[in-house]
């Protein structure tokens, strides 16, 4: 009995460490009377400085569903409590209402656990006189708005998202669809994000994908030849839209934990070799705050239409997979990343297919790709500098020659022969 009582205390000990602000980071903002999550969705709104703005780019998750937990939307980076701004999304609570916020800690605990409340003020007129109003952010089931009370709904969960916590809390990718399957079994699905996230050790992602070239094969099929960039143990850059590779077809086998800080990227879409990304689309949430029954599709002005030259991930009727076009006025997916094959030309193309490419192991001094170093490298890269006008070399695209950079500097150049020379007469590359 002594033992479950010490465990028991501990288990409590762990959930209220798992609830409280602790310092600049990632975290899911939970409201106590509506168990329901802010999710960010879009910037368009109908009021300006005003904390109702929020009724229209923020929607309530409830808890009981697992998309508080897939959606990017719910990460929130909070820097501070004094006089603070909220980010999430590639925007901010001060760019969206020109307003501050406090998050001060409550006085009434929620669940035996320590709750929060944020509050701003504003000016309003009072019989004929302005008067500095504060306002609690509440939800009372509907949506993010603002009083002038404290009470349940206007107290609020604060969990921490990270490598300490990632047990109960964490950022779970969901694939597309499940029967988005390649040959061994693995699921895929893209993702565009505005926070660096971890891809764990021995977990369900596998990888961190881009994709810099469309190739044609045998058969003349267009190919999409996805290269890994990101490994397990190695973080993605924020706002780096990303093909990802997992193990599992649920949100709890695919892991990632958010790090660093968000990178408050308002440029869309955002652009990743052939890949393109943004973070928002459509979605449906309440209309009207007199009547909360009466629904409406929001169209951030970031959504981005569908394009026949925009691809998104899924799979052909045959089962095959990779990137084909979307019905004709719809929207891509918030949060995902695209193929965009526009600057491609290849007219009418309509179904590019995924191959995962293994990038082969370059060679150093290795220029022609002949597997050797040569005196024949030499020529090759002399040639390859003096022809006009000299072809301009980016290593992610054209790994083929890669060896030619004998240096390691990015750039084929003149000192690259120098290089090269020393490597064949000494054995060493300066």
């Amino acid at each position: 009995m002594k033992k479950f009582y010490v465990f028991f205390c501990l288990l409590v000990v762990a959930l209220m460490a798992n609830a409280e602000y602790a310092g600049p980071g990632f975290y899911r903002v939970h409201n106590a009377g509506s168990d329901s999550y802010i999710c960010i969705k879009g910037t368009s709104f109908s009021w300006t400085s005003n904390p109702d703005a929020f009724w229209g780019c923020i929607k309530m998750l409830p808890a009981g569903e697992q998309s508080h937990v897939s959606d990017a939307g719910t990460l929130i980076y909070i820097p501070y409590t004094d006089q603070t701004s909220l980010y999430a999304q590639g925007v901010d609570t001060y760019s969206l209402t020109e307003l501050l916020m406090d998050v001060d800690t409550a006085k009434v605990r929620e669940g035996g656990l320590p709750t929060y409340v944020a509050k701003t003020k504003i000016w309003i007129t009072m019989n004929n006189e302005e008067k500095l109003f504060t306002c609690y952010f509440r939800d009372q089931g509907n949506g993010l708005t603002a009083g002038s009370f404290d009470r349940t709904e206007a107290r609020w969960w604060i969990e921490p998202v990270n490598e300490e916590t990632i047990e109960t809390s964490y950022y779970g990718v969901q694939p597309t669809d499940e029967s988005i399957v390649d040959a061994d079994g693995m699921y895929w699905t893209t993702l565009c994000c505005d926070f660096p996230f971890l891809i764990p050790a021995d977990g369900g992602v596998q990888g961190a994908y881009t994709v810099r070239e469309v190739k044609q094969d045998e058969q003349g099929d267009y190919c999409a030849m996805a290269v890994k960039v990101y490994g397990q143990g190695e973080v993605v850059p924020a706002a780096t839209p990303v093909l990802l590779k997992c193990a599992a077809p649920t949100v709890d086998g695919n892991k990632l934990i958010p790090t660093g800080e968000v990178a408050n990227n308002r440029t869309f879409p955002i652009v990743s070799d052939l890949l393109m990304g943004n973070y928002f689309s459509t979605f449906i949430n309440h209309a009207n705050m007199q009547d909360f029954s009466i629904m409406e599709e929001y169209v951030p002005e970031q959504a981005t239409v569908a394009g026949p030259c925009q691809l998104a991930l899924g799979v052909d009727g045959e089962g095959r997979l990779g990137f084909f076009p979307k019905a004709e006025g719809t929207y891509m997916d918030a949060n995902t990343a695209w193929l965009d094959i526009e600057a491609l030309e290849l007219p009418d193309v309509n179904a590019v297919y995924l191959v995962e490419w293994e990038v082969p192991e370059v060679v150093q001094g290795d220029a022609n790709g002949d597997g050797m170093v040569s005196i024949k490298d030499v020529t090759f890269l002399i040639d390859y500098l003096l022809s006009s006008p000299a072809p301009e070399f980016n290593l992610g695209r054209d790994n083929s020659i890669a060896g030619a950079d004998v240096n390691g500097d990015g750039i084929i150049n003149i000192k690259d022969v120098t290089a090269l020379i020393d490597l064949l007469l000494n054995g060493t590359a300066q």
